[in-house]
């Protein structure tokens, strides 16, 4: 399997593919497609960042019976569809920053849908052509603040609040 992300060496980002010990740079992010610029640096040198930069984060929740249950939660007939703030997303080796270290932070891994193409209005049938890839992503909740607001966006979207963890 391929492995793409972003990197930094100084102060200069670029896209790149890790190939054993090396990240062979890209001449545009690899959604765009793989072009390489012939520049070639040990992993070691560069640190890895952020491997998108998503213009939203579309999230899902109450989605099955037992989170539903155990938050105390209405089943809505359907699931709760709500909007992360890209600000949420921490590169590779980050630190969370808790936003209010007093209130019951819980910590969940999701899986996580890049999709790689614009989509809208689109069928069932051809979801699965817009998708880039799969990856994990560590969801961290603000339980006190969700438990108060019907909405989800607030509790989850701290900046450093989703965590790409593969």
């Amino acid at each position: 399997m391929r492995t793409f992300g972003g990197f930094k060496t100084g102060d200069r980002f670029f896209h790149g593919e890790i190939r054993g010990g090396e990240v062979h740079a890209l001449a545009k992010p690899y959604w765009l497609g793989i072009e390489p610029t012939g520049e070639v640096r040990a992993l070691a040198e560069v640190v890895v960042d952020l491997a998108v930069a998503p213009s939203k984060l579309i999230a899902v929740g109450l989605n099955y019976a037992d989170h539903i249950t155990e938050m105390k939660r209405t089943p809505l007939g359907t699931p709760l569809i709500w909007f992360k703030a890209p600000s949420s997303l921490l590169a590779h080796n980050g630190t969370i920053a808790i936003a209010f270290p007093e209130h019951q932070t819980d910590f969940e891994l999701e899986l996580a849908v890049v999709i790689g193409r614009n989509a809208k209005n689109i069928s069932a049938e051809q979801a699965r052509d817009h998708i880039f890839g799969y990856t994990v992503g560590l969801d961290i909740s603000d339980r006190d603040l969700q438990q108060r607001e019907k909405q989800f966006g607030r509790c989850k979207s701290f900046d450093t609040y989703r965590c790409r963890c593969s």
